[in-house]
């Protein structure tokens, strides 16, 4: 009985820890402006396909009136594409999220991404009104 439960309680452990182990978060924009923040090349960091995304934003001022963060991705790796390639984005973004009045006046909002797997990962400041100077923190992590 003793040995059943340890198997029973082992299984259940490597099913809550071993997803843990397939994920890694990153911090894709941290600024307090519009624009794009660096690329982060996924590949060369951790070989293997990231497919789904839980990412969150971070506003320091809870006065700020309208974030608007977009996400874009790739499938560039330095062996598959031209070195002028690698940091080139669809205008249109694989996940444009609006923070919502609740959430601005929390300073923080999550959403995800399901299904999507990138090489390399960035976000974007598309819209940023209001507040004394926020800086917006756009932390994604990605699930193999």
């Amino acid at each position: 009985m003793k040995k059943i439960l340890l198997t029973v309680l082992a299984a259940v452990t490597m099913l809550i820890f071993v997803p843990l182990a397939n994920a890694d978060m990153f911090v894709l924009y941290n600024d307090n402006k519009t624009g794009d923040g660096l690329p982060v090349n996924l590949y060369q960091l951790k070989p293997g396909e990231f497919r789904t995304w839980s990412c969150d934003i971070e506003v320091s001022d809870n006065s700020t009136t309208a974030v608007t963060v977009a996400i874009n991705g790739n499938q560039c790796t330095q062996a598959q594409c031209r070195p002028s390639s690698l940091n080139k984005f669809s205008p249109i973004a694989i996940a444009l999220y609006n923070m919502n009045s609740t959430e601005l006046a929390a300073g923080f909002a999550s959403f995800r991404i399901v299904d999507t797997p990138v090489q390399r990962i960035r976000a974007s400041l598309v819209t940023l009104m209001g507040g004394t100077n926020p800086n917006i923190t756009v932390r994604c992590t990605g699930v193999r």
